[in-house]
């Protein structure tokens, strides 16, 4: 029996699986105290194992080090930065743990079952309470130290078109997560983004993202763009709206890639882990 897991900065997702299937999972709310979260994270395995044990488990987090054990500094989950995440979650499943970041786990969920399914080059970028991407290539994630982290480009570089995103500080001057995030809006206008029904803002949005998504192109040329997250709808950030300014700004390539929505939903993390398990198993 193997544990598959997704902690994310809102919400933390559990599952079982034989090693081929993934099991019926349990999505609680992620704790943002780090003795609180292996607390929740203990009760929870021991529903969904009742006493089996373990073989290994894999799962998905934010912002991990280049070792791989532990979040560096993290403004969503700050009490969790530098705690010995890795080395708690094996005392508690008692078995080897592998963790990934928790968006790259997704993306490559989306790209071997999702909607890249059969495209060999997959962008995956997700527009949720924060932003964050990867590249798949071949079925594997793309190789690198610490991740990557599309949100935190600089796409206004003297904070000129929206001054009073200054007061955000933590949300990143200039950078792509502090105009389009979940987090973001909720702090510009009181509100949650589902509630504001401003045309005008939303195609605002929608015209920042088009152009994270040609630096996306241009650095990472993919064959598909899969784009996920709950910005995405009505009200909300419109996919077809993104692809009609994409065409009419991207014209070094000769072809706009594939732009298309993300098809797991909220467990796209595990059917990730579970691919990336297979990987381990087969090495």
């Amino acid at each position: 029996m193997y544990l598959l897991f997704d902690i994310g900065g809102t919400k933390m997702r559990l599952a079982l699986s034989d090693g081929e299937k993934l099991g019926e999972s349990i999505i609680l709310p992620t704790p943002q105290k780090f003795d609180d979260g292996i607390s929740l994270f203990i009760k929870t395995v021991n529903e969904l194992t009742k006493g089996e044990k373990l073989k290994l488990s894999v799962g998905g987090i934010r912002r991990l080090d280049k070792t791989k054990s532990m979040l560096v500094p993290d403004f969503r989950l700050p009490d969790w930065s530098g705690k010995p995440l890795k080395e708690k979650l094996v005392e508690v499943t008692r078995a080897p743990v592998y963790l990934e970041n928790d968006t790259a786990l997704v993306g490559l969920g989306e790209a071997i079952e999702g909607a890249g399914k059969g495209f060999r080059i997959v962008s995956y970028l997700t527009v949720s309470s924060g932003v964050g991407g990867v590249r798949i290539v071949e079925g594997k994630i793309d190789k690198n130290i610490y991740g990557f982290e599309p949100g935190h480009q600089i796409i206004d570089l003297d904070w000129s078109k929206h001054p009073e995103l200054k007061d955000l500080e933590n949300e990143g001057f200039g950078q792509l997560e502090a105009y389009i995030s979940g987090v973001s809006l909720e702090k510009r206008f009181g509100k949650s983004p589902k509630d504001i029904n401003d045309e005008v803002l939303w195609d605002d949005i929608e015209q920042i993202l088009t152009f994270a998504l040609k630096n996306t192109i241009v650095y990472w040329s993919p064959e598909a763009i899969v784009l996920g997250g709950g910005m995405f709808g009505s009200p909300g950030i419109s996919i077809d709206n993104v692809k009609n300014k994409l065409e009419k700004t991207l014209k070094i390539f000769p072809e706009v890639p594939k732009i298309l929505r993300a098809q797991l939903g909220d467990i796209g993390g595990l059917h990730g882990a579970l691919y990336y398990l297979k990987q381990l198993e087969k090495n």
